[in-house]
């Protein structure tokens, strides 16, 4: 069984990394899980969707490597090179044999609720785990989604003594919060500060919300513009079957008397069919357009209907559960056909005769935009456009230095929330790595808006994530706080951090700096071998804590020969800058502080080269404190 403990005894292991659309959250995500030189393991959750999920896995097999991924669902296909695992049972032999970094699945309620927790339990009673100290950090793509609707599972995470943290990506994070001032998890939530601590600089590369030209339609007369459309009020017949509609579902458009989130799908429609002919598009050379529909996949293909009705040369990507699909107009019959999908662009990659070459193809096909460079590639000197709804709403990216920018943007979704609005915009996008030529095309994207509403929403939320991004990152806050509905009180940890800056180590000091290490050179050299070194190590050892240098305090020697020494990235062989690059942090890091003890040591160890044992430093931490009240009251107030 898992060790747990109560949600009252341990911290939230729970925080956010918070980034606005397309700002590059899945490079953080990576960046963090490459940087981990521990054998911990990371689960990555990504949105349920197939082109997010393929899209996430796609750039992480580049990065870290496939021998030292799971890709865990139902399809074996979809593992490319990476292994693959339809269950827990496979998950557990692949750990047991491999040396595995990251495994990968959709966040599936399943998944969340029966697989992770299956998992956890198989690894908490594993006697490697618990030898190697082997532990979890859980990824949640898209979190704002996924951790409301699961909030029981992840507080069950949260007490798991094998999982080290909970980490969320999102663009739109307040639902995530909850305003009970007692929940010890979700009141207050760190937002990680990524520049401190992955040193990512957010980029001015970047494409908002503000740089598009806005054109809204308030004074419209919404009965006016349905009535001048005449859209049908019964489902033609192929989008019914397009949308895999059955009789049981409602066979009429939804009007003003609409279910939730469903919508007024006659007003949509009707919108659309104005906006599109008064845009110009030329008919003969490639744009790129984005017309997000409503939940209902009928409300997809018929807007793909409109759009080929407008302008009959173009390409439309629909873009939902059934896949990527590609529509185009038949003049000789008068209707809208499928004239590809992502599975005859996947065959085609597989037919390229040079392994390199089809192995780069069907990496590049993981990301959905190059999806759609390929789709169209018989037709790329026609005006492109791209509709669905969940596919479009959140993780992907439709946009690269190819296709460029969107040129129109059509929207008429007043009644979804400022997330899900915000979410909508998938016409944002970083440019950084972009050359110079292809910077030169970005253009002024137009938004086309039913409502003034929508436009604030977006812009609205887009100023709060950039609050988000800078003025409480590397903070624990409640919603209140970030919104400025009460002041921003100080965390545990931020008083703690006051509190040891006051707190000043007797150690020696050299050029205005406290000196809070002590090195020990070992080489092959007389008076400077291993077996001369280490008594004096010990020695030193003893003369600050008053204790030998013995058990759990000194690093023991692995099979090659190595010392093996524990820090924040776990217990492994360290190199000397990994020490070295410590030194100006505070005194109290790497020391478990106690109520009774002014005096600390802790030995690591660390080697010139990783391929010789015989050159390494012993490097020891130390702290003595003066033995008087202030120090006292410090350490009956933070030690154990």
């Amino acid at each position: 069984m898992s060790d747990r403990l109560t949600e009252f005894e341990i911290e939230s292991k729970l925080s956010l990394v918070v980034r606005k659309p397309q700002e590059g959250k899945t490079t953080i995500c990576i960046t963090s899980i490459v940087n981990d030189k521990s054998k911990n393991i990371h689960i990555v959750l990504t949105m349920n969707t197939l082109s997010a999920g393929m899209q996430f896995f796609g750039r992480m097999q580049k990065d870290i490597g496939p021998k030292k991924i799971i890709v865990f669902n139902s399809k074996k296909d979809t593992a490319g090179d990476c292994h693959h695992a339809k269950n827990v049972i496979d998950v557990f032999k692949l750990i047991d044999k491999n040396s595995i970094k990251v495994i990968v699945c959709c966040a599936h309620e399943k998944r969340i609720r029966e697989s992770i927790p299956d998992l956890f339990e198989r690894a908490s009673d594993s006697l490697k785990f618990s030898q190697t100290n082997i532990k979890f950090t859980i990824h949640i793509d898209e979190a704002h989604r996924y951790i409301p609707e699961n909030t029981p599972y992840i507080r069950d995470f949260n007490q798991m003594t094998i999982v080290t943290d909970i980490i969320g990506y999102s663009a739109t994070p307040d639902g995530i919060w909850k305003v009970a001032t007692d929940d010890p998890l979700f009141h207050k939530i760190l937002i990680r500060d990524v520049e401190e601590e992955l040193a990512i600089i957010r980029s001015p590369d970047y494409f908002g919300v503000t740089r598009c030209n806005f054109n809204i339609y308030d004074d419209m007369l919404w009965d006016e513009l349905i009535e001048n459309a005449a859209i049908p009020q019964t489902i033609p017949d192929l989008v019914f079957a397009r949308a895999g509609m059955n009789e049981k579902n409602r066979r009429f458009w939804y009007d003003n008397k609409w279910h939730f989130d469903l919508g007024n799908e006659i007003l949509h429609l009707s919108f659309v069919d104005f906006v599109l002919p008064t845009l110009s598009i030329a008919n003969n050379a490639f744009s790129y357009h984005f017309v997000p529909a409503y939940t209902r996949k009928a409300t997809h293909y018929q807007t793909m209907d409109i759009i080929l009705k407008h302008y009959p040369t173009a390409n439309v990507i629909v873009m939902n559960s059934n896949g990527y699909e590609l529509f185009r107009w038949r003049p000789a019959t008068g209707k809208t056909r499928l004239v590809g999908d992502a599975d005859m662009v996947w065959d085609r990659a597989r037919t390229i005769s040079s392994q390199s070459k089809q192995k780069k193809e069907l990496e590049m096909l993981l990301e959905p935009s190059y999806m759609i460079q390929q789709l169209i590639k018989d037709y790329n000197t026609y005006p492109t456009f791209v509709t669905g709804f969940y596919c479009v709403g959140m993780s992907v990216t439709l946009i690269n230095p190819e296709l460029g920018n969107f040129d129109n943007v059509i929207m008429a979704h007043q009644h979804y929330s400022r997330d899900k609005l915000y979410q909508l915009c998938r016409f944002l996008f970083k440019y950084e790595s972009w050359s110079p030529e292809a910077r030169a095309k970005i253009k002024q994207t137009q938004f086309h808006s039913l409502t003034k509403t929508v436009v604030d929403t977006c812009l609205e939320y887009e100023a709060h994530i950039e609050r988000m991004c800078t003025e409480f990152a590397g903070k624990t806050c409640s919603i209140a706080e970030i919104r400025g509905e009460v002041p921003v009180a100080q965390s545990s940890a931020e008083k703690k951090n006051l509190a040891i800056d006051g707190v000043i180590p007797t150690n020696p000091v050299k050029n205005g700096k406290k000196q809070l290490w002590k090195k020990f050179k070992v080489y092959d050299d007389e008076g400077c071998t291993e077996e001369d070194v280490l008594p004096r190590v010990k020695a030193f050892y003893t003369s600050i804590t008053g204790n030998d240098l013995k058990g759990v305090s000194m690093p023991k020697k692995n099979e090659q020969g190595f010392y093996e020494s524990s820090d924040s990235t776990g217990l492994g062989v360290k190199t000397t800058t990994v020490f070295t690059s410590y030194e100006d942090e505070k005194w109290t890091n790497r020391f478990a502080l106690r109520k009774d003890s002014f005096n600390y040591a802790r030995v690591f160890v660390g080697y010139d080269k990783l391929d010789n044992n015989s050159e390494f430093t012993f490097f020891v931490k130390y702290a003595q404190l003066e033995d008087n009240d202030e120090n006292r009251k410090f350490l009956n107030k933070y030690g154990k």
